[in-house]
């Protein structure tokens, strides 16, 4: 078997991790994204409970209910943080996925390019070779002239 034969079952070894590094990246940017999303939905949800909190009669609410939005609002406060914590992680996690496809795509890469090295040498070791018989051909034909 020859080295680019050998070498070609290492080759596509290295493409299918290639593309699972990248399916990992987009598994990962569609989590940050999911992410992101979800942090806009709670600035959004927050933003509009204000505006009707604002459009509300304010002498009708009682201390007790002016309480119970201030702890609803301290706790939508602290799920956007959370949720402001989490895109950092899904970022960090997908700038870590993104690495890793660099890495293996660079092996992929070489990988291909030591194949196509040792397919080139094997096509010039064939031609070499086809030359060489062609030569004791013409010199066997020429040597039977001779004689």
């Amino acid at each position: 078997m020859k080295r680019s034969q050998r070498l070609s079952v290492v080759v596509e070894l290295a493409v299918k991790a290639t593309e699972e590094a990248l399916y990992k990246v987009s598994q990962a940017n569609a989590a940050w994204s999911q992410d992101k999303q979800q942090l806009a939905d709670l600035n959004q949800y927050k933003g509009e409970y204000l505006v009707k909190l604002r459009q509300g009669d304010q002498a009708t609410v009682s201390g007790q209910k002016v309480m119970e939005l201030r702890v609803f609002l301290a706790q939508l406060d602290q799920a956007i943080i959370a949720q402001e914590q989490q895109i950092a992680r899904s970022l960090t996690h997908l700038q870590n996925m993104q690495q890793e496809w660099r890495q293996v795509r660079i092996k992929e890469q070489a990988m291909n390019s030591l194949l196509a090295r040792y397919q080139r040498e094997e096509s010039h070791q064939i031609s070499r070779q086809e030359q060489n018989e062609s030569d004791e051909h013409n010199n066997a034909q020429w040597l039977r002239k001779q004689k």
